[in-house]
């Protein structure tokens, strides 16, 4: 059995294929009793996987999904990136593996004659040993035929045993297969209702009755990776596998033929040369899809706007919203998102309401949700003058700001808080009934100065501001401590020094013999009467007349 790959369908008007349809033939004798084992089959799947490739549009994607082959089969991906469709255990292309697989058999009339259809596959109708002890099997029109030897007696279907006059003599008889002649060389022999049935021994060929021959082989694995084992020999699978025109390639000790590049055909039978637009004309691909040649191959994508697997048609995504998700809207054939960039204006809020979008300004914002939406103020200027900008927007500053039983003025954008006339304390906390220990709480007067509740000359309470003892100033403004910050506040024969008046010869010190004296807050150093000198220095007595120092 060899794997066939074939660019060429059989359609209505004549044979044509495509690369996503490749046919996985199974070039069978006409006699139906030979059918491919399993091994063979998945042998041909794999080798046909590296020489097909099938475009779905998606470059970079899973070619397996979705699924480009059919029913009883499974998808993998090959080495060469391409989908690799394989048959289902048990089952066989029907004639490919694109169109699917199906079991080796439905009935009788699908296998040889001496074979029955069983589970999908095609049985010899002896192999379940359907007689009855001692009956011969003889397989024939898909059925069993049970007979009891000759010699013997009796229900085939449920025993034969030998005839009552040829008990004696079977006592006697001699196992056939004892005799030296029954055989051949390198043959076995069973004993088969007392006849010998000879067969050559595993890895022998030739006549069983005369002589066996051990063959070169006796399985592909005893066989090198490019030979396989034909009639107990190693011989090439390429001998006389593939047409005209094609070449093969052993893999897995399989023939795998391909036409010659620019050929097309069966490379089992022939391959001829084609024209590498016939390829898409008529186009071999499913609906909605575009078909193109590359590398001798037609590769068929979806058309623009199109998806699905090309191999058996494409089609849009959706054509009405109600094909898409509540959400979702269908625009240019393709289910998106309702709220999109652009359904809305600035700033506004979408919500996608049975596939239609919902706009909406935002809490606090003004404008048309269709076009804009912008918050009532972003500046204090925005607002007028008795409201603030809060969180963009235009409120009453008062709200929440003043202490209890306060009063609060919205002035320029601010809230200005005070108690009322009859009430006092801190405005932002709290205020309460105006006291009489409230007049000089907190105290209104001058830095240093004290304040005592009284009243003015009308009789009506007001705080009284004194300077306290040793500061003078004004008490609505500033005491300062001292008697004096100028000697022009002292009396006349006193000066300031240290905020204090004092006499200010005690702070100058005068020479000997001097005197020091007030004049207009100045301390005066003169030497006495009958003295002379400085002052500052040193007074001396002046000389006596007659004396040695008096001069005239």
């Amino acid at each position: 059995m060899h794997a066939t790959f074939s660019r060429e369908l059989p359609k209505a008007d004549g044979p044509r294929c495509c690369v996503g349809s490749t046919e996985l033939g199974r070039r069978l004798p006409r006699d139906r009793s030979v059918r491919p084992a399993p091994t063979a089959v998945m042998f041909r799947l794999i080798a046909l996987s590296l020489l097909v490739g099938v475009a779905l549009g998606k470059p970079q994607g899973d070619p397996c999904h979705p699924s480009p082959c059919g029913p009883y089969t499974t998808c993998s991906v090959g080495g060469n990136g391409a989908a690799v469709c394989r048959c289902l255990q048990g089952y066989f292309p029907q004639p490919n593996t694109i169109v699917g697989c199906s079991a080796q058999c439905v009935n009788a009339q699908d296998c040889a004659h001496d074979q029955q259809c069983k589970h999908g596959k095609c049985v010899n109708s002896c192999v379940d040993s359907p007689c009855g002890r001692g009956a011969d099997c003889r397989a024939q029109s898909h059925r069993a035929v049970c007979s009891c030897p000759h010699g013997y007696v009796g229900d085939p279907l449920i025993s034969c045993t030998p005839k009552p006059e040829e008990r004696i003599l079977q006592r006697i008889e001699v196992d056939p297969c004892t005799q030296r002649s029954a055989c051949g060389v390198n043959a076995e022999c069973r004993n088969v209702g007392g006849r010998p049935v000879c067969s050559c021994l595993p890895g022998h060929a030739g006549d069983p009755y005369s002589q066996c021959r051990r063959g070169e082989c006796a399985g592909d694995d005893e066989c090198p990776s490019n030979r396989a084992c034909r009639n107990y020999r190693c011989v090439s699978p390429c001998d006389g596998s593939c047409g005209h025109n094609a070449d093969c390639e052993v893999r897995s000790r399989v023939a795998i033929c391909k036409c010659l590049s620019g050929y097309v055909g069966d490379p089992f039978t022939s391959c001829r040369r084609y024209n590498p637009n016939e390829l898409c004309e008529p186009s071999p691909c499913g609906a909605n899809t575009d078909c193109r040649v590359q590398n001798d191959r037609p590769i068929c994508t979806c058309k623009p706007s199109f998806q699905g697997n090309p191999l058996s048609g494409c089609r849009h995504e959706c054509e009405s919203d109600y094909e898409c998700a509540a959400s979702q809207s269908c625009r240019d054939y393709r289910c998106q998102s309702t709220c999109s960039p652009g359904a809305c204006g600035e700033g506004a809020i979408c919500e996608a309401i049975n596939h239609r979008a919902s706009c909406k300004c935002p809490e606090h914002y003004l404008g048309n949700p269709s076009t804009r939406c912008y918050p009532e103020c972003t500046q204090q200027s925005e607002c007028p003058n008795h409201q603030a900008c809060v969180n963009l927007r235009c409120v009453d500053p008062c709200a929440g700001v003043c202490g209890i039983n306060a009063d609060c003025r919205a002035t320029n954008h601010k809230a200005i808080c005070s108690c009322p006339k009859t009430m006092t304390g801190d405005p932002f906390v709290r205020c309460r009934p105006f006291e009489k220990v409230d007049l000089c709480q907190p105290n209104p007067c001058g830095t240093n100065a004290r304040c005592t509740p009284g009243h003015d000359r009308s009789g009506k309470e007001r705080p009284v501001c004194t300077c306290p003892p040793g500061f003078l100033g004004d008490p609505l403004h500033h005491c300062r401590q001292g008697e004096c910050l100028t000697s022009e506040e002292c009396p006349s024969n006193r000066a300031c020094f240290e905020n204090t008046c004092m006499n200010p010869c005690t702070r100058l010190h005068c020479g000997s013999n001097a005197n020091c004296e007030v004049r207009n807050r100045v301390a005066v150093c003169s030497c006495p009467a009958g003295y002379s000198g400085d002052p500052l220095h040193n007074c001396y007595a002046n000389p006596q007349r007659g004396s040695r120092y008096y001069k005239k």
